[in-house]
């Protein structure tokens, strides 16, 4: 079987690119990948856990236990070990941790063999930084979204 399309959506934050992306994966019947909001989900996960940033190793563990998912109760809901941190994600405080995590090799290789697991049938939309250059370079459809706010 040959592997599941995936339609990757990238762009400048503020682009639309999450609406864009959760309107296509709705009409499609395709899943949905929020990898900014996967950053986000191991921060806060790092910081519940009080996980020592500095050790790449327990890091890279924890990215690799969670349990995610992506719109189980509605388009935009996150959960994280059946938790819903679709709000606690959007924090201030879930900005500063994916940025601290997103800053660890360890915890960006992790995450990045998490978003090839996402790559399921009938198919994947993927939204944010990268993912139709350097997580799924060989995307069916590859989308560079900009808009203004106007």
């Amino acid at each position: 079987m040959s592997e599941a399309p995936v339609i990757a959506i990238d762009g400048p934050s503020g682009s639309g690119k999450g609406a864009v992306a959760s309107a296509i994966a709705e009409k499609a019947g395709f899943a949905l990948l929020d990898s900014g909001a996967l950053y986000r989900v191991l921060g806060i996960a790092a910081h519940k856990a009080n996980t020592d940033l500095t050790d790449p190793r327990e890091v890279a563990y924890l990215a690799n236990s969670l349990q995610i998912e992506f719109g189980h109760a509605g388009p935009d809901t996150v959960s994280l070990n059946g938790e819903d941190v679709s709000r606690e994600i959007r924090t201030d405080l879930g900005s500063r941790m994916a940025s601290e995590v997103g800053a660890i090799a360890a915890a960006r290789a992790a995450l990045h063999d998490r978003q090839l697991a996402f790559r399921k049938p009938p198919g994947l939309v993927a939204d944010g930084r990268d993912m139709g250059t350097v997580v799924f370079p060989d995307a069916t459809l590859k989308i560079f979204l900009t808009a203004s706010v106007e």
